[in-house]
């Protein structure tokens, strides 16, 4: 390794694995600089080449799953399986010929407008969200320089996109075309706000027919039985129509299985996607009702309530949400208002008024 002068510039040279290199370090020849070039030809040498060198370039589709894996630790066995399942349905037919470097932010566009077809704004950020999360990382591990979603609107979203509940015409109609199975399950989910998960992990020493009550204690995905999506065990009311279903139900299997509702085989559901694609979707067909996912049953659950004006506290500790601001958050529009007169007890306040100052004038 060494140095040579060009055109008043000077140069190191010399060979790294096997290749010869001469770089210009853009420094002029004088006597300082050359002094200085023959004591750190080698050092400056690598630094340039390793500044020259292009960068390094990963396919998106092997860069996503370890993004996801290398954040495990910080999210929930649940959670991960989601990004996985979304990674798989939602980016990768799109993405997963593609370089980390040639996602452009008109990629992003493209994708975003196609898979609107089939999600709804809020379903789509969601998906969204996952992908900006990878490319960020991409980013903190200087494999890319900008993030290409950040440079992209995000859809519009109005309302809450996903709640699409069931009127109990609906309802009514599900039931009766379901079959057995299909309907003791669809009276506990509309009936109860248990979320998918939390309904095919419950187990039949969750349920005390004696005080009526549910303990919600943990929730299935992906054949694992974790906490609940809060990670608190919540009790609920046994209400009527859920209390002599389940009865009914106790006396076909109560004493097969541990779990309520198992596939024929009697093991218990490890997704509650397998009751969409043998039970839901097919029953929606039957009944000519639009698609919804499963998880409008729950939304259903907490309309009804608040238009039929239940207590928004009581609905709020049943759907397990952590303060009752986050259950108005999502369902405002369905609290019932009736036009019933509030505070009424500051009716005899101009009555109790008037005889007040009558007592000072009195006194005067």
């Amino acid at each position: 390794m060494g140095y040579t002068i060009r055109g008043n510039r000077i140069y190191v040279t010399g060979t790294v694995d096997g290749i010869h290199h001469r770089l210009s370090t853009g420094k002029e020849a004088t006597p300082i600089n050359i002094a200085w070039i023959k004591k750190n030809h080698r050092d400056v040498l690598l630094q340039l080449i390793a500044k020259d060198k292009p960068k390094r370039s990963e396919m998106f589709a092997d860069y996503a799953r370890q993004s996801i894996d290398a954040n495990a630790y910080a999210i929930k066995s649940s959670t991960q399986y989601g990004y996985k399942s979304m990674l798989d349905r939602h980016i990768m037919p799109h993405f997963k010929h593609y370089r980390l470097d040639e996602i452009k932010p008109s990629d992003i566009r493209a994708w975003q407008t196609k898979l609107l077809q089939e999600l709804t704004p809020g379903s789509m950020n969601n998906v969204r969200h996952l992908l900006g999360k990878i490319l960020e990382d991409a980013v903190m591990d200087e494999i890319i320089d900008k993030n290409p979603v950040k440079r992209v609107k995000p859809p519009r979203q109005t309302e809450k996109d996903d709640i699409h509940p069931f009127t109990m015409d609906e309802i009514g109609i599900l039931l009766a075309n379901a079959s057995p199975w299909m309907r003791t399950f669809l009276i506990v989910a509309f009936f109860t706000g248990m979320r998918s998960g939390e309904l095919i992990a419950l187990k039949w020493e969750d349920i005390d027919f004696n005080t009526n009550k549910i303990i919600v204690r943990r929730s299935m995905r992906q054949g694992v039985e974790g906490s609940t999506k809060t990670g608190k065990t919540r009790i609920i009311d046994l209400l009527s129509p859920v209390r002599e279903t389940l009865k009914e139900k106790f006396k076909e299997n109560g004493l097969t299985s541990e779990y309520i509702f198992t596939t024929r085989k009697g093991t218990p559901y490890k997704e509650s996607s397998a009751i969409t694609a043998t039970h839901w979707r097919p029953l929606l067909q039957r009944c000519a009702i639009a698609y919804r996912v499963l998880y409008n049953t729950r939304h259903t659950f907490a309309s009804l309530m608040l238009l039929n004006g239940e207590d928004v506290l009581w609905v709020s500790k049943m759907l397990g949400h952590s303060n009752v601001a986050t259950t108005l958050k999502y369902y405002t529009k369905f609290v019932e208002e009736k036009g019933t007169k509030r505070a009424t007890f500051l009716d005899n306040f101009r009555t109790l008024s008037a005889q007040s100052e009558n007592k000072k004038q009195k006194h005067a």
